[in-house]
């Protein structure tokens, strides 16, 4: 009789621990997916009300054409190694750099860096400058997470 009811206090015991557990477990996942879905639609709005950048004025960002040996890192987008003869662009407020091909198509939805989410200034040299090049940087930034 006496073993009759430990059993049953154990079979209760590890039930009562499995529920308390999966209980804690839907908690948690329900808890993460409302603050990822709010968070996520706190992004949209900011990046809704600013928009993109047009077309002519991610033209109008600096760039620079990575030289052989440059050891310039990789893009944070593609991550890839930037290569010689690779067209860098280089953010004016942050200064990350990325390949102008991976971060232009970015910056025509959101004129947010896609690292820091820092506002990106278009247009930082002279008027009419289009899409020249700029010298490249004495220091090359290495964008690596």
């Amino acid at each position: 009789m006496k073993g009759d009811h430990s059993n049953v206090f154990l079979v209760t015991g590890l039930s009562l621990v499995v529920v308390v557990h999966a209980l804690v477990l839907l908690w948690a996942l329900w808890w993460g997916y409302g603050r990822s879905r709010l968070a996520a639609r706190v992004v949209g709005q900011h990046d809704v009300q600013r928009g993109g950048l047009s077309a002519e004025q991610v033209g109008e960002l600096p760039y620079h054409v990575v030289k052989e040996g440059a050891g310039a890192g990789e893009c944070a987008v593609c991550l890839e190694a930037f290569r010689s003869g690779d067209r860098r662009r280089v953010l004016p407020r942050c200064e990350h750099g990325f390949h102008a091909q991976c971060v232009d198509s970015w910056l025509r939805m959101s004129r947010l860096c896609p690292i820091c989410r820092a506002e990106v200034a278009a247009g930082r040299g002279k008027e009419g400058d289009g899409d020249a090049p700029v010298a490249e940087a004495a220091t090359l930034e290495i964008v690596a997470e």
